[in-house]
């Protein structure tokens, strides 16, 4: 695992909740991960996994397995973190 700065991690971060916030990822309603890297810069595509694994870690985000890889979608009971990121200038 590569480091990441603390400011790319943030930006990062904001998109990728953003991103399944605005698709209804919560539980049921999930998005593969080849789809969340969509729209990221190129630079930032090989740390995408990392931070998803530390939002996973943090209980923002939960992941499942399914048949073509992983599933990413927001925990509802933190939806005041999830609203308090987004909001975030």
């Amino acid at each position: 695992m590569s480091k990441i700065k603390k400011s790319d991690y943030i930006k990062i971060s904001r998109t990728l909740i953003k991103k399944l916030y605005d698709e209804g990822c919560f539980g049921k309603g999930s998005i593969y991960l080849e789809n969340l890297k969509r729209g990221i810069p190129k630079d930032y595509i090989d740390k995408v996994e990392i931070v998803l694994d530390a939002l996973v870690k943090q209980d923002i985000c939960g992941k499942k397995k399914k048949g073509h890889g992983w599933k990413y979608y927001l925990n509802m009971k933190r939806i005041d973190k999830i609203r308090e990121i987004i909001k975030e200038i």
